[in-house]
Parts: C-alpha cells; structure tokens; sequence
C-alpha cells in the first residue's frame, strides 16, 4: 500500500488515484487532494470545500446532476479515467469504506483493470477537464 493514507488517493468523485502513472513513480499525488490543484475541479470545490464532505457519496443529494454531468462527459472516447464508473464506485466506498475500496483498486489496477493515463486506450489524449492531467 501507499504511504498516504488510502482516502487520501482516492478523489471525492469517486476515481482511484493511487493508479495514476505520476503517482506510482514519484508517490507525489497531483490531483485534487493536493494543495492548489482543487481550484480547477468543480466536484471537489461542491463537495469538500462548500459541503465539508469527503467523498460524494455522503452528500444527500447523491448523485448529483454535477456528478452524473461528470461521469457521461465523453466525446465517444473510452476516458482514461474511469469517470464513467464514478457512480458505482462512490457507492461501494460507501458501502466499504475507502480503506478497503483502495485495497480493491490497487488490485485491479495492478491486474490492468483499472488506469489512469494522459492518453485514452485509442491512443488520444484524454481531453476531460480533470486537473490531474495537466502539467
């Protein structure tokens, strides 16, 4: 496991960053939990910042229009992100806690079932509007 605490790799969207490629090889998270990267995710800013929630899941108007907005954004490319399971992943971690869904990431991603990449699996890049991807 991570030296972060897991929580702390997975995004209030629900997306696993611990799979990030930035991620495993430097351990320096450049997604919206770090300091300064938040301001360009409208997610985290309802979520954390205005609603003092962790995770979306644990809001009562989940899931959200913002949300759903979220996880169907794709010009009719498979996102390199995994946002189109957002939704479903939300609710496991709330069903397990994300302790234990970041074990069950780790794994997948480790077996290939789950990345996190600049580039979409057709080769393109992934032109979400996820601050993790920019430089």
């Amino acid at each position: 496991m991570h030296a972060k605490r897991p929580s702390a790799i997975v995004s209030p969207c629900g997306i696993y960053c611990g799979a990030c490629p930035r991620y495993r090889d430097t351990a320096v998270c450049r997604g919206c939990r770090s300091d300064g990267r938040h301001d360009k995710c409208d997610i985290y800013e309802c979520c954390v910042v205005m609603g003092g929630k962790e995770f979306c899941h644990e809001c009562d108007c989940f899931p959200c229009d913002r949300l759903i907005t979220f996880t169907r954004y794709n010009p009719g490319k498979s996102f390199a992100h995994f946002r189109h399971i957002a939704i479903d992943n939300l609710a496991r971690i709330r069903l397990i806690g994300p302790e234990e869904w970041a074990r069950e990431m780790e794994l997948a991603s480790s077996r290939g079932e789950y990345s996190i990449s600049p580039k979409n699996p057709d080769g393109e890049l992934d032109i979400s509007p996820c601050p993790c991807v920019e430089d």
